[in-house]
């Protein structure tokens, strides 16, 4: 979470969902951190009651490019249990592997740090949704600043990429309904 004292405002961040860009915006212009960095809006509510007196915002991710956003990082990062990953996945090489191996409710609940659903951050009353594709407009409004750069961060590279077939997506559609709904009800969004 970031938050700024002065106009009471502070952002969730959901994982892949333009967190390290967003918090390295939001501190060059002076905001401040707390953690946990990924923690949900009830928690940090709980851990920090201030924040009830705050307008909280957090950006919400297409679920597909979100859960494609997630494996890519699993490959691209160096990761110091791989050969546990490798296991759980049933495959001899995680960065050559298809995305149906991590299409599968035993292997998200087992990382839930990168793919826990979104309405555990946005299903707040206090939390106003914002759309990821419109992350560097929204922040400039939010927070006034129309000078600073934007920094790109953690922008995966097509290394380990692979097609987004018909049953992902199918996956991905029935694990993240809440998620679409949530699109549908809240920001008007078909997915």
């Amino acid at each position: 979470m970031f938050f700024n004292k002065e106009t009471k405002q502070a952002f969730v961040f959901p994982p892949k969902n333009g967190t390290m860009s967003t918090r390295t915006f939001l501190g060059s212009i002076e905001w401040h951190g707390k953690h946990p960095i990924h923690g949900t809006t009830a928690d940090l509510i709980k851990k920090y009651p201030a924040l009830l007196e705050y307008k909280i915002y957090g950006f919400y991710r297409d679920p597909i490019k979100r859960f494609e956003s997630s494996i890519l990082y699993l490959k691209q990062v160096p990761i110091t249990h791989r050969g546990e990953l490798k296991d759980l996945l049933g495959c001899t090489s995680v960065e050559d592997a298809p995305y149906e191996v991590f299409a599968s409710d035993k292997f998200l609940e087992a990382m839930p740090e990168f793919f826990n659903k979104q309405v555990e951050w946005f299903d707040h009353p206090k939390v106003t949704a914002l759309d990821f594709n419109n992350l560097e407009a929204e922040l400039r409004r939010i927070t006034g600043n129309t000078t600073q750069p934007m920094p790109h961060k953690n922008k995966n590279s097509d290394f380990g990429r692979k097609e987004i077939t018909p049953a992902v997506v199918e996956f991905v559609k029935k694990h993240y309904a809440e998620d679409y709904e949530f699109a549908r009800r809240v920001l008007k969004i078909e997915g």
